[in-house]
């Protein structure tokens, strides 16, 4: 089996990009997947570069500054390199595509909203369909290699040959012969035709003895190919070829002839066609057959008046089985993918791979969108059940994006695209659905690119900002701790609130960086106030899913180290879900941080898990009775049950609580009156920046 292409075994990629910002967020982007990168910012300096001779793949601005990508690349083909090439462009051109894909594109990528994240796959498979392609070269070589050899075998004589007497049917054949089909020359069974029959394989029996006949009644010469039996019972394929030679009367007495072993020949043409339409993992069809069958598909909707449904598959979460469990599950694990998709799809519609996790099905004769959501609910069924890999039981879902041949476009490649992105709205919907092609994806694709590559500079741009809101003491009515909370204020966009950036930043990996900034600043912060002399208060900070990681009580010791902060005054807030995903390795890591000095929180307790078990079992020193259950607390019974049971349930353990979001004397009279005596919300103090928050501690609570 061959491997798919990792970066370690890439050369370099280079990136020709006018915009040299632009150019190194692609590089710094591929540099994040392992990758190594260069960027130049012209064509020509580009040709410079090919003559190193280490570099695997180009990413091409389409509008480079010195010449066109035309002229580059023949350019290139004149100098002898084959570097392969991805073309990117701002417009939305399936004409440009095209003539980009002609000359040898190896994709073709708008720079719309998805491109950062489209980039490091299309690398990859551009890269794997080079390889592909050099083992494609390799085996046509190889063919040629063969045809020369058998060339040469026709040219001596009677090498493998043999004389059949028509009269008496009796065959003699060469010592060479003997030994191609595996016989001992001396010692041999009785060659006859009849027997030589026997042993072709039955498929091409019929056809082989009406070639013989009809070359002895036509007196033609014969050629044919077929497969035979060998002493050992291997099979070989086999060309025959034998010219008549008549006696005096005219007639046929005898055929002289010569037999071939084109076996391999015939296996490098099979691998040829395997190479170009197969994929080598699963057996299914690849890009190349794929869009072949699309084009088919389109034509037999267009001809019928009917429609055609391109589902576009991604599996979710596909990268995690492949670091923890290694590559060699990850492609098992595709295998029985493709097995279980394969047995859904019918004979009329295509299946196919596309590398990676990537699978598209081509329905041909549905009954419109009801139709193909049927089949789009019954493929993430199957991808759900449980699979045994290795010994893991693994589960799985996946993410489908649709596109509706001729609603959503007319030709192949648009409703690829189309598909594509509606993939990624279903991704962006918590995964495990499906999702139609709708116009406005654009939009939000756009909006959404440019959100992330304004969110990759705003940190070195000092963008962000720490607002504080006071958490309160109520009986003593005194400001006790503040909670840390991000903002991101955009030169251009204003205030873009955390519901919009940060699940982007969690997605892109951003959040580990702005994380580490939240924590440094706050720590700092807190520290300032102590050693201005006032009243000491502690430091709430959120952690997010990907902050939660091995590391991270070395990072948070070395942030406190930093600032001078000590670690009693560092509270840090985490969801019950973050909790529940790898308890063990998690409980360890809470401990080094408790041990350490910190002292841990659940945020927005009662929405998750909100088990009891864990709660015992973690060492954990406050819960944060969400706003959800604090807003109508007043006027609805049950919402002020749950906050009593979790007041108590928080006393029982010998923990503290806090209650967020309250807005009303009323709210805090019934909190209070339950035992709850910690509180945040607007009737304390809308957030604050730091110098606001300052002076509120210094002069303190007026409510």
């Amino acid at each position: 089996m061959t491997e798919a292409i990792r970066p370690e075994h890439t050369g370099t990629i280079l990136v020709v990009e006018g915009n040299v910002p632009f150019g190194e967020l692609i590089a710094g982007v591929l540099r994040s997947e392992g990758y190594r990168c260069e960027t130049v910012v012209s064509g020509g300096c580009a040709l410079t570069s090919l003559g190193s001779g280490s570099i695997a793949l180009m990413v091409l601005d389409y509008t480079m500054p010195d010449m066109s990508v035309e002229d580059f690349v023949a350019t290139m083909t004149t100098t002898g390199s084959r570097v392969p090439f991805i073309i990117m462009t701002g417009r939305d051109d399936s004409l440009l595509a095209v003539r980009m894909m002609k000359i040898g594109a190896g994709d073709f990528l708008i720079k719309d909203t998805t491109l950062l994240d489209r980039l490091p796959l299309a690398v990859s498979k551009t890269l794997q369909e080079a390889e592909t392609a050099r083992r494609l070269q390799r085996a046509m070589e190889a063919l040629q290699q063969s045809e020369a050899r058998l060339a040469r075998v026709h040219r001596i004589a009677r090498i493998g040959s043999w004389e059949w007497n028509i009269t008496s049917n009796g065959f003699v054949f060469s010592n060479e012969l003997y030994h191609l089909l595996g016989f001992d020359p001396a010692h041999h069974p009785p060659i006859t035709l009849e027997w030589l029959y026997s042993r072709i394989n039955p498929i091409d029996q019929p056809a082989i003895r009406k070639a013989f006949a009809d070359a002895v009644a036509e007196c033609r010469p014969l050629d044919v190919v077929y497969r035979i039996r060998t002493a050992s019972d291997e099979e070989l394929i086999v060309n025959s070829q034998g010219e008549l030679i008549a006696d005096d009367n005219g007639r046929p007495c005898r055929m002289i002839g010569s037999t071939l072993d084109i076996t391999a020949r015939i296996r490098a043409e099979e691998e040829i066609r395997n190479l170009s339409n197969y994929d080598h993992l699963t057996g299914l069809p690849n890009r190349n057959l794929l869009q072949d069958r699309l084009h088919q598909a389109i034509i037999h909707a267009s001809r019928t008046q009917s429609v055609a449904g391109v589902l576009f598959l991604d599996l979710d979460r596909f990268k995690g089985i492949n670091d923890s469990l290694g590559h060699r599950a990850g492609d098992l694990l595709l295998r029985q993918v493709a097995e279980r998709l394969s047995a859904c799809v019918r004979e009329s519609d295509t299946l196919a791979r596309l590398g990676g996790d990537e699978f598209v099905v081509v329905l041909t004769m549905v009954t419109g969108e009801e139709g193909i959501s049927a089949a789009a609910s019954k493929l993430l069924g199957v991808i759900a059940e449980p699979f045994i890999v290795e010994g893991h039981e693994l589960y799985i879902t996946a993410s489908i994006g649709i596109s509706v041949y001729p609603a959503d476009g007319p030709d192949a490649l648009t409703l690829m695209k189309h598909a594509d992105l509606a993939m990624y709205r279903a991704k962006e919907l918590d995964r495990n659905n499906f999702q139609f092609y709708s116009s406005d994806l654009n939009v939000r694709v756009m909006e959404r690119m440019i959100l992330e590559s304004a969110l990759r500079r705003a940190l070195e741009r000092q963008e962000f900002k720490l607002y504080y809101q006071p958490q309160v003491d109520v009986l003593s009515r005194s400001i006790v701790g503040f909670e840390a909370l991000l903002r991101w204020y955009h030169p251009d966009l204003g205030l873009i609130s955390p519901d919009k950036f940060v699940p982007l930043a969690e997605e892109s990996g951003l959040i580990i960086a702005i994380g580490e900034w939240v924590l440094q600043t706050a720590c700092r912060q807190t520290k300032a106030w102590h050693d201005a002399g006032l009243p000491p208060v502690r430091m709430a900070v959120n952690l997010s899913t990907r902050q939660f990681r091995p590391n991270l009580d070395q990072s948070i010791a070395a942030i406190l180290l930093e600032t001078g902060l000590e670690p009693c005054f560092l509270e840090l807030e985490m969801t019950e879900s973050i909790l529940m995903r790898n308890v063990s390795e998690n409980m360890a890591l809470l401990r080094a941080l408790t041990d350490m000095g910190c002292h841990l929180a659940i945020d927005d307790f009662g929405t998750g898990y909100s088990s009891l078990a864990y709660l015992k079992n973690f060492p954990l020193g406050r819960l944060k009775i969400d706003r959800s259950f604090v807003r109508d607390i007043t006027s609805n019974p049950d919402d002020l049950a749950i906050a009593k049971i979790i007041i108590d349930m928080a006393r029982t353990l010998r923990m503290q609580v806090t209650a967020e979001g309250v807005e009303a004397y009323e709210q805090l009279e019934l909190l209070a009156g339950h035992g709850c005596a910690e509180m945040q919300g607007f009737l304390f103090s809308r957030p604050l920046p730091a110098d606001k928050a300052q002076q509120l501690l210094r002069n303190g609570l007026t409510f």
